[in-house]
């Protein structure tokens, strides 16, 4: 069985961490209001960052295999689910 989800980049341009939703508004929606913290908190790192890349993922259901390469901390979710990942827009004000 396979499933989308949606994620986008929390540091731009980097793809080290990712926040992820069940659907692409929910994650706009998240991102836009990172975005609103950000600037209202430090506007000179505001400045600073760049457009968030928002990415559609199509995972796999794990098997027992990949559960144990993720619990050993061997392979991420990611890497051991992921089927597919498309950037599929950016997220900026």
């Amino acid at each position: 069985m396979e499933f989308t989800l949606w994620a986008y980049q929390v540091t731009p341009p980097y793809d080290d961490t990712l926040y992820f939703a069940e659907n692409e508004a929910d994650c706009r929606r998240a991102a836009l209001e990172q975005r609103a913290e950000l600037k209202a908190n430090d506007p000179e790192d505001y400045e600073e960052l760049g457009a968030m890349a928002l990415y559609e993922f199509v995972f796999r259901s794990m098997g027992a295999a990949d559960l144990v390469a993720v619990l050993n901390d061997d392979a991420s979710i990611i890497e051991a689910c992921a089927v597919e990942r498309k950037l599929v827009g950016l997220i900026a004000d």
